[in-house]
């Protein structure tokens, strides 16, 4: 007997990530302990991953604290040390782990002593874990390039400094590029003793899979890891958790998912995927346990969630078809506009809209807005003018319904059309794409007309020379008017790094408003501020940001090409778009 199709590619899946799981197990078993990626904020919002460092000699780890006397104490010591050996491709970083240490505090001991490096925010504590980090002021020395720990110890003290086995002595070798070493130099460390309050309660007790593991899964992820959705598997049993368990401990330690994490330090957005430090300790604590079924009753994730309806909000009171489009099966597609003339005999206020796509695997993204009858100027993304209003966008990550905020709405006058611009990939088979739009009409004349203003640096100057790994750039445009900003979305190609959004009041002050530390190409929602924000008029708003193409972006198509602007998306763009509404 035979196992359908399906089951098999399932089981397949499912034994090939438990191998992978004892791979790695073995692995780590050298004389040199593993040091697994990972990615950490630091006190400025910047991104850290331990990969992407593969081109320094080392990276050093000072553990530090701002309530431990004699990591302030040796401040002075790791300046000192930093100043030796950072010319000679080794890299510093400190990194707070402590279970009291937050964001102020990291900051405060920036600002206080002076400490001039980066402070990676271990909240969770997984990765001082991972890392072996038991006191404050261990420092650990790793290898980026093959993911090893080389030492392991505390400040050279006395004659130490005269033994090969010394930090001075690692730091020396690996300057050199001589590997002198057997294995990992330990060494002892004085200072403060770091306790780990969830690490022991989940070594006493390990997480539940039915009460606590299996809920974290149905909400975080289980929307895009399902039969036929957008998650390289679905998340519909233990077994298959259990499975990919080594991969999801990686995805997690590395924040690739959950995706669109913006940082959790400014604002608040009602579609980010936040995931807490609470929530990832009880996932990564049960996956290092053996990733156990427990004694629970009924499995969670096999309850079959209610079929999810076609249209979200219900039958749209206009649904726009845009025109049959074949897509071949190979090839580069130039960007397919449409013009659609809509059949209004009086003006209408869009209150909702979702876009609806023939076919996922070939229609990237799309761009609606509405314009007068058969208007036949071709879309320029991110370019604003008087004649076309942003409908909303379909994109990775942005496949809902979207309202827009109570009072506002989209205007539109009699004799209007809407006006696509959809952007097609190839995946090796000729398909039919019949895409639609749906419209849902206001009961009630909106107060405010809702709009959104794309802040662009222009993609004809766009220069990205090859292999730089943070090639940086910034707009800012001036808002004459007082707006109640409510949604923002950056947009940049397979280079984009990371971007960020602030705004410079009339009177010299400034806000954060987003900070997207590590830009994901394959997803971008348009971030919903939980609270908007009232911009008097006058205000400036400014978007940073930088582009990598260099080798360690695993989604560069080609590190060795010099980068223009452009619309395909091996070209670049620098996008900040700012969704709105006037207040008078």
């Amino acid at each position: 007997m035979t196992l359908p199709a399906r089951k098999l590619i399932r089981l397949i899946l499912i034994i090939s990530a438990g191998f992978l799981l004892q791979f790695n197990s073995i692995v780590a078993l050298g004389k040199f302990p593993r040091a697994d990626n990972f990615a950490l904020l630091d006190q400025q919002g910047r991104q850290h991953e331990l990969r992407k460092y593969g081109d320094s000699e080392a990276l050093v780890l000072i553990s530090v604290a701002s309530a431990c006397e004699s990591s302030i104490e040796n401040l002075p010591e790791y300046q000192l040390l930093r100043t030796m050996w950072e010319r000679q491709g080794i890299e510093f970083l400190g990194i707070a782990a402590a279970p009291d240490e937050s964001l102020e505090s990291a900051r405060l001991l920036d600002e206080l002593y002076h400490f001039d490096l980066p402070i990676l925010l271990d909240s969770s504590q997984l990765v001082a874990e991972g890392l072996g980090i038991e006191k404050i002021g261990e420092i650990v020395v790793l290898d980026p390039g093959k993911q090893q720990m080389l030492y392991r110890g505390g400040l050279d003290v006395g004659s130490q400094a005269d033994r090969s086995e010394s930090l001075a002595a690692v730091l020396n070798d690996v300057a050199q590029g001589i590997d002198h070493q057997a294995e990992m130099v330990s060494a002892p460390t004085a200072g403060c003793t770091l306790s780990f309050p969830q690490k022991e309660l989940h070594l006493a007790t390990v997480p539940d899979y039915v009460g606590e593991v299996a809920p974290i899964l149905n909400a975080k992820c289980v929307s895009c890891h399902v039969e036929g959705g957008i998650g390289p598997f679905p998340m519909d049993s233990h077994q298959m958790v259990q499975g990919w368990s080594s991969m999801i401990k990686e995805v997690l330690m590395s924040r690739r998912m959950p995706p669109a994490q913006v940082d959790p330090h400014v604002n608040h957005f009602s579609n980010a995927r936040y995931l807490s430090a609470a929530e990832l300790q009880t996932l990564v604590h049960w996956i290092d346990a053996g990733a156990p079924r427990g004694e629970g009753g009924h499995d969670p994730l096999t309850r079959r969630p209610e079929p999810r309806p076609v249209w979200e909000l219900g039958e749209p009171d206009y649904i726009v078809d845009v025109p049959a489009f074949t897509v071949p099966a190979t090839g580069v597609l130039d960007y397919e506009n449409v013009t659609i003339n809509l059949p209004f005999s009086e003006d209408v206020w869009i209150k909702s809209v979702q876009h609806l796509p023939g076919d996922r695997r070939v229609l990237h993204h799309l761009l609606s807005f509405i314009v007068p009858a058969d208007y036949a100027e071709r879309i320029v993304e991110g370019e604003n003018d008087r004649y076309r209003e942003f409908l909303e966008g379909y994109a990775p990550g942005k496949v809902e319904a979207s309202s827009f905020p109570e009072g506002a709405g989209v205007f539109v006058p009699e004799g209007s059309a809407v006006q696509m611009s959809l952007h097609y990939t190839t995946f090796g088979k000729e398909v039919v794409d019949r895409t639609q739009l749906g419209l849902y009409f206001a009961e009630v004349i909106p107060r405010h007309q809702y709009s959104t203003y794309a802040l662009s640096y222009g993609g004809s100057n766009i220069e990205i020379p090859p292999g730089v790994a943070e090639h940086k750039m910034s707009a800012s445009h001036v808002f004459d008017d007082e707006i109640m900003l409510h949604g923002l979305r950056p947009h940049m190609h397979f280079r984009g790094k990371y971007m960020r959004f602030r705004v410079v009041y009339p009177d010299g002050t400034q806000d954060d408003i987003l900070n997207v530390p590590d830009y994901n190409f394959n997803w971008q929602p348009t971030y919903r501020l939980s609270e908007p924000m009232l911009l008097a008029a006058g205000s400036r708003v400014i978007i940073e940001g930088a582009f990598d193409n260099s080798e360690y972006n695993l989604g560069n198509p080609d590190p060795g090409a010099a980068v223009r602007g452009g619309a395909q998306s091996w070209d670049e763009m620098f996008i900040g778009y700012f969704s709105y509404y006037k207040t008078r």
